[in-house]
């Protein structure tokens, strides 16, 4: 069960900066006209991820695929940026152990050790290709249009690396649109692949191949998963559910000035969440002079660096904490130094107890200092509460765009920059980007010290 707690967003428990008690009566009609706009889109088909908890056609092939590599490969390298990667980082970084690669192979019950490529700097790639066996490799290529320039050098790099040592065909699987790109006419040479819809974007897409597969490979339950998305489906069909009203308080609260939302797990493991969220809310709402800026702050190294500024600075700030009722593990706190008050009352106590203490304190802080802030309740971290997490934040999203009356499913601004590169890298078609940069960029004024 995900529970989504507002009780601090409202102006009866944190003043003037919060929403008034009739905020949900006052919007139902708003609310209903966006509840209609996705459920007509959804018909349509231009909201895919809608569809992902219930139509898994690969889903065999994945488990089977996974099967085949237990015990056979030593490394799984995933090859792919933002939303190519970042829901299967944060599934993995969820649900398996905090030093998965440290673990010999018996306690990851035969499944590899993972590298994520999610960068191009050249320290990075170089740095993984060092700290693997090449041979004992099986590569995950993720792009949706199989253009991707950062995957795709690293694509090429990795294939000259195992052409001299093995047979490229059989350590690297292709995840890409299902008819054009690149990677698909690649795929035609023999490569194993999966599809990702057409109608599902990179930053919907955990729950397709482009996340299903890695977490298959590392052990991650996906029919869990995929089952606790349709569960969280299932709670979103009447319009008071955890996904709108996230939307709908985040809309009003920008509307008062609290355009900065902070994502806090109060648990290491979900890290990755945030971050995962971070591209979803700033790529989709980001837009037409508008939009949100998503913080990732983690619980509770954070509120030794960012809490100052949150209890204190501005009033424009939301701030959702993600906590868990039931950790996985329980650890005691020794009892010494009895003398010493400032230590003796730590032993007794256990560190579970000790990481829901400073949430609860940093939650009833931030109200009495009248500071909006939210709770995202997970009952324990499993496959099943992430996938409705995950499917919940998605329809949040959607549904918060619409409400600003943006499109949150494209992302033109990112586009321009690609075009750059694309022409800085000699790509043919982009002369006139090329002359941009070489005309005006490079010649501009400089101003440095």
């Amino acid at each position: 069960m995900v529970i989504y707690d507002f009780s601090n967003l409202m102006e009866e428990n944190i003043g003037e900066h919060g929403l008034s008690s009739l905020f949900f009566k006052e919007k139902e009609d708003l609310l209903q006209t966006v509840d209609r706009q996705i459920k007509e889109q959804a018909r349509l088909g231009e909201l895919g991820f809608m569809q992902l908890p219930f139509d898994q056609p690969e889903i065999d092939k994945i488990k089977r695929l996974a099967a085949a590599a237990r015990g056979k490969w030593e490394n799984l390298l995933v090859l792919g940026i933002g939303g190519s990667s970042l829901g299967a980082m944060a599934l993995h970084q969820a649900l398996n152990h905090p030093f998965y690669n440290l673990l010999p192979s018996e306690k990851r019950e035969g499944c590899p050790r993972v590298f994520f490529a999610d960068n191009v700097d050249p320290e990075l790639i170089n740095g993984i290709l060092e700290s693997i066996d090449i041979k004992r490799t099986l590569i995950l290529v993720i792009s949706k249009s199989g253009k991707t320039a950062e995957t795709l050098a690293q694509f090429l790099l990795c294939l000259d690396h195992i052409k001299k040592v093995g047979d490229p065909h059989q350590q690297i699987v292709i995840i890409t649109d299902p008819e054009k790109g690149p990677l698909r006419e690649i795929v035609k040479e023999g490569f194993s692949s999966f599809s990702v819809p057409p109608n599902v974007g990179g930053r919907y897409s955990v729950l397709s191949p482009v996340g299903l597969v890695p977490a298959a490979l590392l052990g991650v339950d996906i029919d869990a998963l995929l089952a606790g998305a349709q569960a969280m489906s299932k709670r979103c069909e009447t319009l008071e559910n955890p996904a709108y009203l996230f939307a709908l308080t985040h809309y009003l609260l920008m509307q008062k000035g609290k355009v900065i939302h902070v994502m806090f797990p109060y648990a290491y493991a979900l890290r990755g969440i945030a971050d995962w969220w971070r591209q979803l809310w700033a790529e989709s709402l980001g837009k037409e002079g508008k939009g949100p800026t998503p913080v990732k702050a983690i619980g509770v190294t954070d509120q030794h660096s960012q809490l100052q500024l949150y209890m204190e600075g501005p009033y424009d700030k939301v701030i959702t904490f993600l906590t868990v009722k039931n950790y996985r593990t329980e650890v005691n706190i020794p009892s010494f130094f009895s003398d010493f008050t400032d230590i003796a009352y730590l032993g007794g106590h256990t560190f579970n107890q000790l990481i829901q203490a400073e949430q609860l304190g940093t939650e009833a802080a931030l109200t009495k200092t009248g500071r909006a802030n939210a709770k995202i309740i997970l009952d324990q971290i499993d496959a099943f509460s992430l996938g409705a997490l995950f499917y919940g934040l998605e329809l949040a999203t959607v549904c918060c765009g619409f409400l600003m009356d943006i499109n949150p499913l494209n992302q033109p601004g990112v586009e321009l920059g690609k075009r750059y590169t694309q022409a800085l890298m000699g790509k043919s078609g982009f002369t006139t980007e090329k002359e941009e940069i070489e005309n005006w960029f490079l010649k501009r004024p400089l101003y440095q010290v």
